[in-house]
């Protein structure tokens, strides 16, 4: 295995007197597809927002692709530091998140210019580049309004593409959808994590990371309860809550 381009150590997150994260530790090499799982509350999408410091963590130390942060130090140089982990990681959320009053290759460039200073023109063409990898390019001059959600969570993927992260995180990018148009918005990962980009994947799709994943992680209570391949967790689950969370699965296919 490559050396780790995530690696979370001693994490902790409290809300309060809510202790919601309990001294985790995750490693993630180049090149992985992670799907994190386990019924609501297990602390999962907290988990993914404290790698890129959407949730500040309480305790611990997250390093994405060499930028170290060590959550307790403060000041002007760990605010840098954020920033520079939230550079290298592309965020995809539940609720699609496109500005309304601008067009399609008007919110996938906002990131670009306005972060990272990237040249317009330049950051036009690698827009237009992800905008047609998702099939979205001929939505370009439309406003969010007039897509659907799916076509929505295209393009929002291909906004996080295209500030070109080291790392994708995606928090149930298909929970907000209408049923029939889950298929498109997986099939557009799919073909991510096949091109190699590393993911961590916080899912309900249960088929989703019994097909792409190299790793599925189960949750319980904010902790890490087992981690295998999709082979070995779904056919022979060592916790019985892992084994719980698969039965119910299955019980809904049915």
């Amino acid at each position: 295995m490559s050396l780790p381009i995530v690696k979370v150590s001693n994490l902790d997150k409290y809300f309060g007197r809510l202790h919601v994260l309990k001294n985790i530790d995750l490693e993630v090499s180049e090149r992985q597809v992670v799907c994190l799982i386990g019924r609501s509350g297990s602390g999962k999408s907290t988990l993914l927002r404290c790698v890129n410091f959407l949730e500040d963590p309480s305790h611990g130390v997250i390093e994405v692709d060499g930028v170290k942060v060590e959550v307790e130090k403060k000041g002007k140089e760990r605010r840098q530091l954020i920033h520079d982990v939230r550079l290298k990681t592309g965020m995809v959320f539940q609720e699609f998140n496109l500005f309304p009053h601008m067009t399609v290759l008007e919110n996938v460039i906002e990131g670009p210019v306005t972060v990272k200073n990237m040249d317009r023109k330049h950051a036009i063409e690698l827009a237009e580049l992800n905008l047609d990898s998702v099939g979205m390019l001929f939505k370009k001059d439309e406003y969010p309004m007039r897509l659907s959600g799916g076509q929505k969570q295209r393009v929002a993927i291909a906004r996080a593409l295209t500030m070109e992260p080291r790392v994708m995180l995606f928090d149930e990018p298909t929970s907000a959808l209408d049923p029939e148009l889950i298929g498109e918005v997986l099939n557009v990962m799919k073909k991510v994590a096949n091109e190699g980009m590393t993911m961590i994947v916080v899912t309900h799709e249960m088929g989703f990371a019994r097909e792409v994943a190299d790793r599925v992680i189960v949750m319980s209570d904010g902790e890490l309860i087992e981690d295998a391949t999709p082979e070995e967790l779904f056919s022979k689950p060592k916790d019985p809550r892992t084994k719980a969370l698969i039965d119910r699965y299955r019980s809904g296919e049915q």
